[in-house]
Order: C-alpha cells, then structure tokens, then sequence
C-alpha cells in the first residue's frame, strides 16, 4: 500500500510540473509580430501576463489570450518568454504557467552564376539551406536555362518548421555579337 501511495504522488507530482512549464518551445519565425498566446477562459479568472524581453505585449492583458512581437528578438532561444498567472474570484493566485519561446531565423544563400551568353547550356543552381524552391525567368526545375539575353531575378525561397525565407540574385545574359557579312574591296 505504501509503495501504491508513493508510486501515485510521484505520478500526480510529475502531471502537476508538467502543467508550469514546457520542454519544447514554441517556434516563432524570425521578425514575426503577430503571435498569439492563450489558456484556457475560465468565468471569474483575470490574468496576469508577462512576456520576457525582447518581447512586447501588444494586446490582451487581463484576459486568457494575448498577442507579442517578437520582431526586435534575435534568433535562437528565450526561456520562459512568456509567463501567466491566474487570479480567482475570491483572490487566491495559481502557480505560474511559462513557455519558452525559439525565434528561428532562416537565412537561404545562392551561390553566384554567370554572366552567360544568349543560348548557353542551362546550368544547375545551389542555393542553402538545401529543400528550397527556385523561381523567375528562365528558371526550370532547379536550373537557369539562358536562352534569352537580359537581367533576370532569380529567387530562392526556404521553408522550414512554418517559417519562410528569400534569397534573390540577379543574372546577367549577354547577346551573342552578330557580325556583318565579310566584304572585300
């Protein structure tokens, strides 16, 4: 009985930690300024948020859902970002609830090509971190085909965990000389 008795406060123990903080942080993308957070609305309850620095609390105080910037954060990780307590009608506080916040900052690279003439054969294009699409002008399936001579855009875009990025570099096609026909005096 005694170890039936340790064995359920050690389980009701590890449930009740559980509900105070988070091992797995929210992911936020790097320069969002829109994130929501919220508990659950319970009648009579007001709710005392705070958000760590550089966070801002834009809206929601008192209530079960506020909204943060997190656009002046740099990437990486913010324990206990964001802290809420509760108060009860007949004024007892609960324990803290806090999650820790993962700004994620996605910075694609291309890696330079060209200049090219008109008509050259296509050529593959390497972007980082790899996974992302490739669009613009003379783009298809991963490679740049210069057919045409211009300036054009090209564009990587990388998605990851819900965040997204771009890279844009710009290709010069020249036009192949034409030549006069070869005259003789």
């Amino acid at each position: 009985m005694k170890k039936l008795i340790t064995t359920i406060f050690i389980a009701i123990a590890s449930i009740a930690s559980a509900q105070f903080t988070t091992t797995n942080p929210d992911t936020v993308c790097y320069q969002t300024n829109g994130s929501i957070y919220n508990v659950t609305n319970t009648a009579g309850y007001t709710y005392q948020w705070t958000v760590a620095a550089p966070g801002i609390l834009t809206s929601g105080q008192g209530t079960n859902q506020i909204g943060v910037n997190w656009s002046n954060a740099n990437s990486g990780l913010i324990p206990n970002a964001v802290t809420v307590t509760a108060t009860g009608p007949g004024g007892c506080q609960s324990a803290p609830v806090t999650i820790n916040v993962f700004i994620l900052q996605i910075n694609p690279t291309i890696t330079a090509i060209g200049p090219f003439c008109a008509g050259s054969p296509c050529v593959n294009l390497v972007g980082t971190p790899a996974g992302g699409v490739w669009s613009g002008t003379g783009v298809s399936n991963g490679q740049f085909c210069p057919t045409t001579a211009g300036t054009f855009n090209i564009t990587y875009t990388v998605t990851q965990n819900g965040c997204t990025a771009t890279a844009t570099t710009t290709v010069v096609v020249n036009p192949i000389p034409v030549l006069s026909p070869i005259s003789h005096n």
